[in-house]
């Protein structure tokens, strides 16, 4: 009667852990087909270079599934009786069973194209693009988890420690750049492709300060109709609007831009439009009841897997690439290098003792001249491996940009490439938290002496469990830590 009277008085404590709740993590493909419409008054008797990308437009969690939006934006190079270039776009929406999943949950996913094929057929340009999309969902408030039992005086506990965080502070935004680059010989861009990366987020007196860095290159063309690339990269500041946290992290876009000559100036001017995305971290370090038990008041404990999700940051790693390409067999000598174009695909990647290693190919695309003065293209992949930080980190969502340049004659052409590679870092796991007790027979008690030599791994919790009684028990003839080495002797009373 008393052991129930104390159980009728025991009350279970909760509590929430801090960062978020993992709900779904995969990998999942989308593809687009269709036709490409050509310029008005344009055919395509040739299509020299093609590139193109992935923008999302938007992610969101849905009853039992991800829907995801936005388009596959080509640009191409092509020559009818001269060399003309242009973008189109394909929408692209795609959706993605996750159970689990409901409103109002965060989508985060990143896209990167796996495969483009653009071909020449009898009724125009046709399309085949293949997207790989890594999709994580989470629930924010972390989760439910016993803090504690009332009512017992000689209740024990195993608690875990954990360092938990979720992104907090978002601010999103669009802002304008407009840079002047010198190239008095170029009277007219033909093409252009403009990437954004930043350096640094940091809180400033007015607002956020952006510093990054503009990648520009344009295939450009003179007054007597010789073609080459501009390739510029332009630092720049921007102070913004939003929550100044520290630490803070950030990413732009390139949303719009035009590149175009003003030959009377001698100049290539680029109105460039990016949209900006930044955000800081909430949370801390918590801990959590794993198991507990009273030798005195008769309970089991349930069990249940609590998935954990901390943010950990944003990594950002430039790296230069050089490559010496050989021209192939059956082509002719370069006379002079047009144009290069890169595009990275991220294959495979590792975390190990705080480092990120990713691995990867250089889709390269290259224009030349031959002495006949005829525009010749060829592809050449070109493997990358990257080491960036990422400290604390055991899961990461990677995507890329690259800018490209290349020069040279003969049989060979010297590539040169920036890598840009920007990585959300997450710690996951996992741990067995008690959910709820449930009642139980009572253990009888131990009677008298007893000498217990630990093995590696014990604990003063793991043995007071075993022999039912409590710490304090072990501790009035025992002088140790709570984590056992192996082969001290614990003696105690029953």
């Amino acid at each position: 009667d008393n052991l129930c009277e104390r159980s009728r008085h025991m009350e279970l404590i909760w509590k929430e852990l801090p960062g978020e709740r993992i709900i779904y993590t995969g990998v999942s493909q989308g593809t687009v087909e269709g036709g490409i419409p050509l310029p008005e008054g344009r055919s395509a008797k040739e299509i020299l270079s093609y590139t193109g990308e992935v923008a999302i437009s938007s992610s969101s969690a849905r009853e039992g599934e991800i829907a995801i939006e936005g388009v596959v934006r080509i640009d191409l190079i092509c020559m009818d009786d001269k060399v003309f270039a242009f973008t189109s776009s394909a929408p692209f929406t795609h959706r993605i069973a996750a159970d689990g999943v409901r409103e109002g949950m965060r989508a985060e996913v990143r896209s990167a194209l796996q495969s483009l094929e653009i071909n020449k057929g009898e009724g125009g340009i046709t399309l085949n693009a293949v997207a790989d999309i890594n999709a994580m969902v989470t629930a924010s408030g972390g989760a439910k988890v016993l803090d504690g039992i009332s009512g017992i005086e000689d209740g024990e506990q195993q608690r875990q420690e954990m360092t938990l965080y979720e992104r907090a502070g978002e601010s999103r935004g669009s802002f304008r750049l407009r840079e002047e680059i010198e190239a008095p010989f170029a009277t007219e861009v033909l093409y252009s492709e403009v990437h954004g990366a930043l350096r640094d987020v940091s809180p400033g007196k007015d607002g956020i300060c952006l510093e990054g860095t503009l990648y520009i290159s344009a295939l450009v063309q003179s007054r007597t109709g010789a073609m080459s690339q501009l390739s510029q990269a332009i630092p720049f500041t921007q102070t913004v609007d939003g929550e100044a946290l520290t630490p803070m992290w950030g990413e732009v876009r390139v949303s719009g831009c035009q590149v175009r000559g003003a030959e009377d100036f001698g100049v290539v001017i680029a109105d460039v439009e990016l949209t900006y995305r930044t955000w800081g971290r909430a949370g801390g370090r918590s801990d959590a009841v794993t198991d507990t038990f009273s030798p005195t008041v008769p309970f089991e404990c349930t069990h249940g897997l609590i998935r954990t999700s901390s943010y950990c940051g944003l990594s950002t790693q430039r790296q230069s690439i050089s490559e010496n390409i050989m021209i192939p067999d059956g082509m002719p000598e370069a006379a002079r290098v047009v144009y290069a174009t890169a595009r990275p695909m991220v294959t495979s990647y590792g975390i190990e003792n705080g480092v990120l290693t990713a691995e990867g190919l250089l889709f390269t695309r290259i224009l030349y001249t031959a002495e006949s003065g005829c525009i010749f293209a060829f592809n050449e992949d070109i493997p990358f491996s990257v080491n960036m930080e990422a400290q604390g980190a055991t899961d990461a969502m990677i995507y890329g940009v690259a800018a490209a340049s290349a020069a040279g004659g003969g049989r060979s052409v010297e590539l040169n490439c920036t890598l840009i590679l920007v990585a959300d870092l997450y710690c996951t796991g996992g741990f067995e938290a008690v959910t709820g007790i449930e009642e139980c027979s009572q253990r009888p008690p131990h009677q008298g002496i007893t000498v217990y030599f630990a093995s590696a791994g014990d604990t003063l919790y793991s043995i007071a469990r075993e022999y039912n009684t409590s710490r304090a028990n072990l501790l009035r003839m025992n002088d140790l830590p709570e984590v056992l080495q192996g082969g001290e002797r614990v003696a105690f009373m029953g």
